[in-house]
């Protein structure tokens, strides 16, 4: 079994701020009558649908951005920040997961420890 890369997708849909004012003509062009609904997938492996449909695409295993057609000046530090802060129950445990062998928090507390009781 082959191991694919870990991936945060997010998916965005625009509607608009009061439904009851889209008859007015002008008020769907305007970018400040929207708000925008924002939903994430945690995935291994890309599909096209994601590729082709989500809005920021994050390589969560290489540290990388794929896709951000919001703003493209957002780095993937600054972008995994606004998620992990937006969802951190099912961030942060993925990204403790993901990068604790190079945190090497594991290894540097058991062997601490073992040190500690031998040392007695």
């Amino acid at each position: 079994m082959s191991s694919k890369n870990i991936y945060l997708v997010a998916y965005y849909s625009a509607k608009p701020k009061d439904p009851k004012l889209t008859k007015i003509a002008g008020y769907m062009r305007d970018p400040a009558n929207f708000e925008y609904d924002e939903s994430i997938n945690i995935t291994r492996g890309l599909k096209t649908k994601d590729q082709n449909l989500a809005r920021v695409i994050l390589n969560l295993t290489n540290k990388t951005v794929i896709k951000n057609s919001f703003n493209e000046n957002k780095d993937f530090a600054t972008l995994l920040a606004h998620y992990q802060e937006g969802y951190p129950k099912y961030i942060n445990p993925l990204i403790a997961q993901l990068y604790k062998d190079e945190l090497n928090e594991p290894s540097n507390v058991s062997g601490e420890k073992e040190k500690e009781s031998s040392g007695s």
